[in-house]
């Protein structure tokens, strides 16, 4: 029953793949998949986890999130001393762009970590300050 369903469900997806989609879909130019989902390179889980664990090393950083499907990718925890971190989002690029994990689209944010816990999870209002690694164009809190 298993197998048999494994079957079908292969089938169908071979359909799809093979024309199966309505033709409104596959007159999709490829300029306009590239607007909507803009490719970016796969990063190396194994390298993401020991990126991670060094940036968590630092004494400044409590704190690191990672996640690629993210607008900023890179968020670094730490304790508001009531200064802009543009500097420590500076150096975690660079950290990142040693590792290989920095692309064009690479964001950094630093956040006031208690801040983050207190408001519910919003970013932005405990962003202290973020780094477009590629251009060093900043985000403001």
């Amino acid at each position: 029953m298993i197998r048999a369903l494994s079957l079908i469900t292969a089938a169908f997806l071979l359909a799809s793949c093979d024309g199966g989609l309505s033709s409104q879909t596959n007159q999709t130019s490829s300029s306009q998949l590239t607007e909507v989902a803009p490719s970016t390179p796969a990063a190396d889980p194994v390298e993401v986890v020991q990126a991670v664990r060094e940036l968590e090393s630092w004494d400044a950083i409590i704190e690191v999130m990672h996640d690629e499907s993210l607008a900023v990718q890179w968020t670094i925890g730490v304790r508001n001393d009531g200064s802009k971190r543009y500097g420590l989002a500076e150096s975690v690029c660079i950290e990142l762009s040693d590792r290989g994990l920095q692309h064009d689209r690479t964001w950094v944010r630093v956040v006031d970590r208690q801040a983050v816990i207190s408001n519910g999870g919003d970013f932005r209002a405990a962003s202290l300050g973020g780094v477009r690694c590629s251009t060093g164009d900043r985000i403001d809190p």
